[in-house]
């Protein structure tokens, strides 16, 4: 179990725990301030650069004996602040990290969040300059991006029931899109969003540079090969670099070492082959996070 689920998931995943989506925790957390000034300073966020190194990518620095380690190590604590529970500066994304979640997990994400509003996703327009409205604001977030343009999808402000936020998701990831969950700042829930390499930024700069700005998932992939009929469906779904298919064995294998647990692989399966292990429940991966 990751740090945050001992912190904020009484005894489950913190993003399962109804307590970290309401206004009460928002209130405590100074959320709506903060989400506010987080998504007007999106770019400099990622763009800025403190004492001379950005999220976006310290370069050779983080190469440098000790020096690099210590960087690296003063911008992951960024992502996990948790005190002063007011007052972390949304410019340093402080208080601001986001998990993996499977499909399943983000169906019963939507079932606690309310209300939600479908937004432009943030890295696909600072990266892309694309208005994509592949994520989902909830509370004090879905109050807060009407006041900001650029994150209003070309129709207006879209609200969403449940059963039609659970089929939005559902459709994402069936288009290859990972499913992530965003504290804002922690411990209260801000966000799902459903994006994809290169164009996500927590994702490229953890796979890039090991930044904790998004962990694993709380799952691991595993091929069944007793099921598997070698149909290469699941062959370019990895992003992460897990899945490997062998054309001599005519069978995928998945290296559970980087497998970030987003089920894109198991949710192509035709045959169902590839089903979710909780990491967990296995000795040398619950703690690698």
């Amino acid at each position: 179990m990751c740090e945050w689920c001992y912190k904020h998931g009484a005894g489950k995943k913190w993003y399962l725990n109804s307590k970290n989506y309401l206004q009460e925790t928002a209130d405590a957390v100074g959320a709506e301030e903060y989400i506010f000034e987080l998504w007007k300073q999106f770019e400099k966020v990622y763009l800025q650069k403190i004492y001379g190194i950005s999220a976006r990518g310290p370069g050779y620095k983080f190469d440098i004996p000790i020096v690099g380690k210590l960087m690296h190590r003063y911008i992951n604590s960024w992502f996990g602040k948790e005190k002063p529970l007011k007052g972390r500066n949304p410019r340093r994304a402080e208080g601001h990290p986001g998990q993996v979640v499977t499909l399943d997990d983000a169906k019963k994400i939507l079932e606690l969040a309310d209300p939600m509003i479908r937004v432009n996703c943030a890295c696909r327009h600072m990266t892309r300059g694309i208005k994509d409205p592949c994520c989902i604001a909830f509370g004090a977030l879905a109050e807060s991006v009407p006041k900001l343009a650029r994150y209003v999808p070309y129709r207006g402000v879209d609200p969403m029931h449940v059963d039609e936020a659970q089929d939005f998701v559902e459709q994402m990831q069936l288009g290859g899109r990972v499913n992530t969950v965003w504290m804002g700042p922690s411990p209260y829930i801000a966000a799902l969003c459903s994006c994809e390499l290169p164009e996500c930024v927590a994702t490229k700069i953890r796979t890039t540079y090991d930044l904790n700005a998004l962990l694993k998932g709380e799952y691991v992939a595993r091929v069944d090969f007793a099921k598997c009929d070698g149909c290469q469906s699941c062959a370019s779904r990895c992003q992460f670099g897990a899945l490997t298919f062998s054309d001599s064995m005519n069978r995928p294998f998945i290296d559970q070492w980087k497998c970030y647990g987003c089920g894109l692989c198991q949710v192509s399966c035709p045959q169902e082959a590839i089903s979710m292990e909780d990491r967990n429940e296995l000795d040398l991966l619950k703690e690698v996070w």
